[in-house]
């Protein structure tokens, strides 16, 4: 649980090995899984003019799995500095933010009475700044395998055939716009991440509190139809519903500037139009109405990616605890 109800597994309870040798073989499945959603939704944001049809891009299963390479091998240490920075800092904004609420300095003695109404905020709070910490260091490594995964999405057939390997996109793009080539919209991604990562683990861990009263097998709140589904399906159903209000609302608060980051990195590649500053893209895209371009795809992977990861990570804490008996 992620609540402050019951004691939760703290960062230096865990086997940091044993954490990131199952997280990686399920976070790598997890990955595979999910890329036809990634790919659906890069096109759909690529794409310049409006299509009709959604078969003439993705007409064969290969194509879903564009870019699958470089995002196995270059997510796998995103994730374990993710992981690491969120599990860390979410540990010590807690700790410290109920420390100043329960002995408030004596500046704020005026408001003793109102202080401790503050620690129902903390979870959320502690997870939000988490979330946007950990979402901003991983992105120095997020950022060239999206600008290389995203390039090789939305090429097109004749083109892929001939330059559709990671490594040749990465040698090209060096060739032509140098290292920094490999961070072209790294600003806007941050800002973009930065928002995203907060939202999601605020929401996130703001729902799971409310809600995991019904997932808690001390209290009785449900006592109608949610409280006759067995527990673990309690606690399933608290999971989903979190994740999936987390991904709304990350989705659709942060969504233009993601549309506007794809459309930046994704340049001229498959010969698409480029347009190389953010405002000119962001111009372009508001008088089409493509600022939301590809979100149904954006909101099903963050649901089902969050709903299915934090559930995972959840049951990963357990297992990698020092105590855990394998």
């Amino acid at each position: 649980s992620m609540g402050g109800r019951k004691a939760d597994t703290r960062w230096s309870d865990i086997d940091k090995t044993r954490l990131y040798s199952i997280g990686t073989v399920m976070y790598s499945a997890l990955t595979v899984a999910l890329h036809p959603l990634t790919v659906a939704k890069i096109r759909r944001q690529a794409q310049t003019a409006p299509s009709n049809s959604s078969g003439t891009f993705l007409n064969s299963i290969g194509q879903y799995y564009r870019g699958l390479g470089v995002v196995v091998s270059l997510a796998i240490p995103a994730r374990i500095i993710y992981i690491s920075t969120l599990e860390y800092s979410r540990e010590v904004v807690d700790v410290n933010a109920r420390h100043i609420i329960l002995n408030p300095p004596s500046a704020l003695g005026t408001y003793n009475k109102e202080i401790p109404s503050l620690l129902p905020l903390v979870t959320p709070f502690a997870g939000g700044v988490a979330g946007g910490l950990a979402a901003v260091s991983s992105q120095l490594i997020v950022v060239p395998m999206d600008v290389i995964s995203q390039k090789l999405m939305v090429m097109e057939d004749s083109v892929f055939k001939e330059k559709g390997s990671a490594t040749k996109m990465a040698r090209s793009i060096i060739n032509t716009e140098g290292w920094r080539g490999l961070y072209r919209g790294f600003g806007l991604s941050l800002f973009t991440s930065l928002p995203a990562g907060s939202i999601w683990w605020a929401t996130y861990a703001g729902c799971k509190d409310i809600l995991s009263v019904y997932g808690d097998q001390d209290v009785s709140v449900g006592s109608g139809v949610f409280h006759s589904i067995p527990l673990v399906a309690q606690q399933g159903i608290v999971q989903v519903a979190s994740a999936f209000s987390a991904a709304v609302a990350a989705s659709v608060l942060t969504q233009p500037l993601d549309t506007i980051k794809t459309r930046l990195q994704v340049g001229n590649a498959g010969g698409m139009k480029s347009c190389l500053s953010p405002l000119a893209v962001a111009k372009e895209l508001a008088s089409t109405q493509g600022l939301f371009k590809g979100l149904l795809p954006r909101i099903a992977h963050m649901g089902i990616w969050g709903s299915v990861l934090s559930g995972a990570y959840e049951v990963l804490k357990l297992v990698s605890r020092k105590d855990y008996e394998l």
